[in-house]
């Protein structure tokens, strides 16, 4: 056997002697605390009920409905969402699918001007329009921001969600 594996060896012989050493079990509890053990302990469940039931979630009835004002921003309405509501993710191409219809600007007349918009859906309508125009046109944003709020999406779900589209 080799030096290395000699001092190896040893290690591993101390450890095992290290961990095989144990305290003696407890002893038994004396006379006095079996007589204070006949007493009726105190119901335990009621106290471990009252913890849980103040951390666990509120339930959906619980969680107040947002209320949205007419001219908010999308980061504006992600504020006003309760912390404690629940989150329901509705994809992107499904979000984009009512704005990708070219007849739904067609009345305000858009022309070769871009715009680019942000949107925040709540229950399958927009609450909330950020929407920029290249060159800039407010009186266009606002037909356009007319426009969207009349769409509805398919997904009416109890959750915020946004897209983001550019034509």
């Amino acid at each position: 056997m080799t030096r290395g594996h000699r001092q190896s060896c040893f290690a591993v012989v101390l450890l095992l002697a290290a961990c095989g050493g144990s305290k003696p079990p407890a002893e038994a509890p004396s006379e006095p605390a079996q007589t204070s053990e006949a007493a009726p302990p105190p119901p335990p469940a009621e106290p471990a009920d009252t913890p849980a039931a103040e951390s666990a979630p509120p339930k959906k009835e619980d969680v107040p409905e947002p209320s949205f004002t007419p001219d908010m921003t999308v980061d504006q309405a992600i504020k006003a969402i309760p912390q404690e509501a629940e989150r329901v993710n509705v994809d992107q191409e499904t979000l984009s699918k009512p704005l990708q219809d070219e007849g739904v600007y067609a009345p305000c007349k858009p022309g070769s001007t871009h715009f680019t918009m942000r949107i925040a859906v709540w229950r399958g309508k927009a609450v909330a329009i950020d929407l920029t125009t290249t060159p800039k046109n407010p009186k266009l944003a606002e037909c356009l921001k007319g426009r969207i709020r009349e769409l509805t999406w398919s997904a009416k779900v109890p959750s915020l969600n946004t897209v983001e589209y550019s034509m």
